[in-house]
């Protein structure tokens, strides 16, 4: 098509060449012999002007313009081809702009990770033109590479394909974290057939390991499959680096939200038993001190009371909700003494004091206190028990009779004696 047009603009051009030199030399030639009344010498020099101008219109056309017009044409058919190629390149790189944004959203879609990771195999076989697409992620545990998804391998072999790493292609690939391209991957002496998978139909791989460079982290290792010999351009080899590493990135964010997950969830169960612990203890404190058969309080601060058992409210006469709203130290004839307890509860010992307590009807009882300090939730409180004594002040004084009254025979008898 081309060079048809350029037959056809040569001869254009050599034509109006030819005319041009004709219409000059005839019109001259016209009114020169016009005006000498000479029509043999213009006869004459029409026979010069229909052959002998042509013929040499014809040698200056082949001799200067042509080569030059050739040049311009072969320069214009190389530029047509240029372009050609450029929109083809750019069609090309549409096309692997479309996969990287494709697997970018398949990879970060909301369904299920399996799922994401089989959209991601489809979409790059179809773009790299590939006949087989298998992806394995790497377990750290037992240092191997496992079959997650595949395209154009048998889907029932997910999750059963183990490759050690070291071994095979695969493996090989994911110890250097180097990439692989073979053209005949068959007769490379690190390949090792894969038991679950046919690769027998297949000649050439490029095999790519997913690493996270930020951390050095290996997740797993990529590859495509082609039943004929096959070179990568350097488009395909960049689409494939660039798709390698936003797949590495989302294996290794699902793997950490997933490790997340199993934290929050064994977080979560640890405080259920601690919840459970610490309602069980408090539920078993709570009914031993409500049972006590002594007085306990709890205090804060400077003594102030912020809990207390049954059988405290019975000895001070108070409601649980007028003892709340009082200093214990407050309830005795004369509090200076039991307040030392405070001072020795700072110092960490424990204290006992005595003190005369009296009850809401007036009425005064001698008690002993026995004070520990203890933590609960972070912060410092009193444990405080107060006995009633007066029984055993009873006791004591009728010891005391007793032993006067003995005393007193004992006199009498040494006297009459």
């Amino acid at each position: 098509m081309a060079q048809g047009g350029f037959e056809y603009r040569k001869y254009t051009v050599l034509v109006l060449i030819i005319c041009t030199l004709v219409v000059v030399v005839l019109g001259a030639g016209t009114g020169f012999f016009a005006a000498r009344a000479a029509w043999s010498g213009f006869l004459l020099s029409l026979a010069f002007i229909l052959f002998i101008i042509p013929l040499g219109a014809y040698l200056l056309y082949k001799k200067t313009l042509y080569p030059s017009y050739r040049r311009l044409e072969d320069a214009n058919l190389e530029l047509h081809l240029k372009q050609e190629e450029l929109l083809d390149t750019k069609d090309d790189l549409f096309v692997k702009f479309l996969g990287i944004y494709d697997v970018n959203y398949a990879a970060n879609s909301p369904r299920l990770f399996g799922e994401r990771l089989s959209d991601v195999a489809d979409i790059t076989a179809r773009v790299m033109e590939a006949d087989a697409c298998c992806i394995y992620l790497y377990d750290g545990k037992k240092d191997d590479l496992v079959l997650a998804a595949t395209k154009g391998m048998r889907e029932g072999e997910i999750g059963k394909v183990r490759i050690p790493l070291g071994e095979g292609l695969e493996g090989w690939v994911g110890r250097r974290l180097e990439p692989l391209m073979l053209k005949d991957y068959r007769t490379d002496v690190r390949f090792r057939g894969t038991p679950g998978l046919d690769l027998d139909d297949f000649q050439s791989v490029y095999c790519l390991p997913l690493y996270v460079y930020s951390n050095g982290a290996l997740v797993g290792v990529m590859e495509m499959f082609y039943r004929k010999a096959r070179a990568f351009s350097d488009e395909e080899i960049n689409f494939f680096t660039t798709l390698s590493g936003i797949l590495s990135t989302t294996i290794q964010n699902e793997q950490m939200q997933t490790e997340l997950r199993k934290m929050n969830m064994e977080l979560e169960q640890w405080v259920a038993e601690k919840t459970e612990e610490l309602r069980a203890s408090e539920e078993r404190y709570r009914t031993l001190v409500e049972n006590a058969c002594e007085s306990i309080y709890l205090l804060a601060g400077e003594g102030d009371i912020v809990f207390a058992n049954e059988q405290a409210t019975r000895l001070a006469g108070h409601g649980k909700y007028e003892l709340l709203h009082k200093n214990l130290f407050d309830l005795f004839v004369d509090p200076r003494e039991p307040r030392k307890i405070l001072d020795e509860i700072a110092q960490g010992r424990s204290s006992r004091k005595q003190g005369s307590f009296r009850q809401a009807d007036g009425n005064v009882v001698p008690v002993e206190v026995s004070a520990v300090g203890l933590s609960l939730m972070g912060k410092r409180f009193v444990q405080a028990v107060v006995r009633d004594i007066s029984t055993h002040a009873e006791l004591e004084q009728l010891v005391q009779d007793k032993e006067k009254e003995l005393s007193r025979l004992r006199e009498q008898l040494d006297g009459k004696k």
